[in-house]
């Protein structure tokens, strides 16, 4: 079977900058359940990306401001555009069969 490392969201190094909120951080990212190779796998993992964007620069939480929320948008869309750009380096390779 082939062994795929985690991603973080923001993989191999979402830089936080000041301007980002302070409740932003890493987070891991599982995809070797998936399959690259396919379109399916990769919305899969584009899904969990976003999802891990969101929970890093907290735009699941409630309570926060609305300056906070602009300030998580913020540091999502550049989360989500540094993991999906980091996502182009993963080969794409089908899961080995069992």
């Amino acid at each position: 079977m082939f062994k795929k490392p985690l991603l973080a969201a923001g993989l191999i190094g979402l830089a936080l900058s000041a301007a980002q909120p302070a409740f932003a951080g890493t987070r891991s990212v599982v995809y070797s359940d998936l399959d690259l190779s396919t379109p399916t796998g990769h919305a899969k993992l584009n899904a969990r990306l976003r999802d891990a964007a969101k929970d890093v620069c907290g735009l699941k939480r409630k309570d926060i401001t609305a300056a906070q929320h602009e300030a998580g948008r913020q540091c999502f869309a550049k989360s989500y555009a540094d993991a999906r750009r980091a996502k182009t380096d993963i080969r794409p390779t089908a899961l080995a069969a069992k």
